[in-house]
């Protein structure tokens, strides 16, 4: 029963523990109120040693904020998708989902049937620009990071 009770040290210890913040987040955030763990001690649970090592494995700018390849994509898919075609009439799918959109909203309260051309024109569109956003971070990425040959001056010096 002694060894239960928690002396003064102990206590000290415990509070210690539950008021130091770890800093989570992204670049300089504030610290979310989680608990430091002890992280050399190995805690288990359900049988399983798990070791918490200080170094970073992963890294923390994952995101790598970069609006040129977002703006670049966008404009990649809404230039083209604006040119007419003869396939809509002489009309271009930009166009036909804004006119799509502007008749759904004469009658608002009420949403579109499930025949209507505007899901098509709505999906067809949304499916382009998501693909072409992706493929722009992609390229712009691993173009900036060496992946697809040299770049720059480097280029120049193997062509030499």
């Amino acid at each position: 029963d002694r060894q239960r009770r928690a002396t003064p040290k102990r206590r000290n210890e415990l509070a210690t523990m539950m008021t130091t913040r770890c800093q989570v987040g992204l670049k300089g955030g504030k610290g979310v109120g989680l608990p430091r763990l002890n992280r050399s001690a190995a805690a288990t649970r359900r049988g399983v040693a798990v070791n918490a090592k200080s170094g970073d494995t992963f890294p923390r700018d994952w995101l790598k904020r970069d609006n040129f390849p977002l703006i670049a994509g966008f404009l990649g898919w809404t230039i083209p998708s604006s040119i007419p075609v003869g396939s809509y009439e002489g009309a271009s799918l930009f166009y036909r989902l804004n006119e799509s959109i502007a008749d759904q909203f004469s009658h608002f309260p009420t949403g579109p049937q499930v025949n209507d051309p505007f899901w098509i024109y709505m999906l067809t569109w949304h499916i382009g620009l998501f693909l072409t956003l992706t493929l722009a971070k992609i390229g712009y990425e691993g173009r900036k990071e060496g992946y697809f040959g040299p770049i720059g001056s480097d280029a120049k010096k193997i062509s030499d």
